[in-house]
């Protein structure tokens, strides 16, 4: 009897212990915005969530320090992880023709202004499969891919009266 009593304490401590859930990683970002400035600009980049547990886009901040306009040039900027290039940023509206010929319209910050939109690194979209039945005809099949951990940033290239001033932000994820 003393047995059995031993015995199903044992198994039950190993069902409970067994069922307890792993501890969930989490996402983060260090730091959680990267700001680097220079005479012509303030440029930040932050890793947003959206509503995932994981980063899956970034917000590009650009502050025009100067009395001429800026001009965002979309089709040089580039996306860097681990150092390397990884293709360019995609937003809401871009057309993907633009995308695919590199004619993506430049966007304009103009004197004093501060500018902001979400972007993705285009090479992590996740695309629906065509006979997703679940996407609706108003509904993008296209949406964010999972930023992967390590150092993701963006080179970014503005010009100025045919001038081009380029920087590169990073910052580093981790899932812990």
């Amino acid at each position: 009897m003393k047995k059995n009593v031993g015995l199903s304490i044992f198994i039950l401590f190993f069902v409970f212990t067994g069922c307890a859930s792993a501890p969930k990683k989490s996402w983060t970002s260090t730091p959680a915005k990267q700001t680097l400035e220079n005479q012509y600009y303030e440029a930040q980049i932050e890793p947003l969530k959206r509503d995932h547990k994981f980063y899956v886009a970034f917000r590009l901040t650009v502050k025009n320090k100067t009395d001429k306009s800026l001009e965002i040039d979309w089709n040089k900027t580039r996306y860097i992880y681990n150092g390397r290039n990884g293709g360019v940023f995609v937003f809401k509206g871009v057309d993907p023709e633009s995308v695919k010929n590199l004619t993506i319209l430049p966007d304009v910050v103009s004197v004093g202004t501060t500018f902001s939109k979400e972007i993705m690194p285009y090479k992590l979209l996740a695309h629906a499969p065509i006979r997703d039945q679940t996407v609706g005809a108003e509904e993008s099949s296209i949406s964010p891919g999972i930023i992967p951990a390590g150092k993701n940033g963006i080179y970014l290239v503005i010009r100025q009266s045919g001038q081009e001033v380029r920087t590169k932000i990073e910052v580093n994820i981790e899932n812990k």
